[in-house]
């Protein structure tokens, strides 16, 4: 146990060594690492911006299922209780025909008195509003609805919403797979920025081979030389993201009505517990491959 403690304190303080010792090249790697995980986080502040407002889309999707005209309050709770029961439902809302009346009128907004005199002899049918776990369940469930005895037709946009969620599924794609490459790409940058370190310190690790220390041993001070190199670059990464996102949230709020950006605070935090693992992964892969080479002596 105290061997084991003792390598540890040695590995840690030839890490650090390491990191004072070639100052130039632990900021070119840090820099390496910070810009890397700067674009990374960008594309995934996209990503995950446009992945809520899907959701928030997704949300708000509903299907109306429409009720014949000489149903019984027993014929309408009955109806109500089978459509609970699909699974999948989340919510249903009646909606009367004097409510559908007063929506429709909303809706024409200056023009409403076009729907003047229609109180007495009210064309528009009662229905229920459904709302759904998963919008992808939507055709399914219409179908089960449109079973239900009393029930005329149901309604939901289907060729519009196919659409949607097409479009939905293909940004998610997209996006994730711009991240797995970007991040790919990130690996192969920082490893090729500490291969220049680990090439200038070729002849002393040939001399700790020879005289008989393991590779392990020779690795470890260059695995912790990378894992702090990519904590640093990450904490300064998401420090200059959170600026750019705080500016970013304020520009575009103030602009856009209908959906919400996720808070700042909220990705903030994220960040910084992602990236940290990210860029001690990052570190310590890019050290580990840098390295390998130069072991076979």
């Amino acid at each position: 146990m105290d061997m084991l403690f003792r390598n540890f304190k040695y590995f840690l303080r030839e890490g650090f060594n390491n990191l004072t010792r070639n100052r130039l090249m632990t900021i070119a790697s840090i820099t390496s690492v910070m810009a890397a995980l700067i674009i990374l986080g960008l594309f995934l502040l996209i990503i995950l911006n446009v992945d809520t407002m899907a959701n928030q889309v997704e949300s708000q999707l509903e299907l109306k299922a429409f009720l014949k005209d000489d149903l019984t309050e027993e014929q309408i709770d009955k109806i109500k209780k089978e459509i609970e029961s699909i699974d999948g439902v989340t919510s249903i809302i009646f909606e009367s025909k004097e409510q559908a009346l007063e929506k429709f009128k909303q809706q024409l907004g200056d023009k409403s008195y076009l729907a003047e005199g229609l109180e007495k002899d009210n064309p528009l049918p009662q229905s229920y509003i459904v709302k759904v776990k998963d919008a992808n369940l939507m055709k399914e469930i219409a179908k089960d609805i449109k079973q239900i005895d009393g029930v005329d037709k149901v309604s939901y946009g289907q060729d519009v919403v196919e659409k949607l969620l097409g479009i939905i599924r293909i940004i998610r794609i997209v996006g994730f797979s711009i991240i797995l490459i970007l991040f790919i790409i990130s690996i192969i940058i920082i490893s090729n920025t500490i291969k220049l370190g680990v090439f200038a310190r070729r002849r002393e690790i040939s001399i700790m081979k020879y005289i008989g220390a393991t590779d392990w041993f020779i690795r470890w001070p260059f695995l912790i030389e990378g894992i702090v190199l990519g904590l640093a670059g990450a904490l300064l990464s998401v420090g200059i993201l959170a600026l750019m996102y705080g500016y970013a949230l304020n520009f575009v709020n103030n602009r856009l009505i209908v959906f919400d950006l996720l808070p700042l605070s909220k990705m903030t935090k994220e960040m910084t517990v992602y990236f940290s693992l990210i860029g001690a992964v990052i570190g310590a892969v890019g050290s580990g491959l840098s390295i390998k080479r130069f072991l076979n002596v």
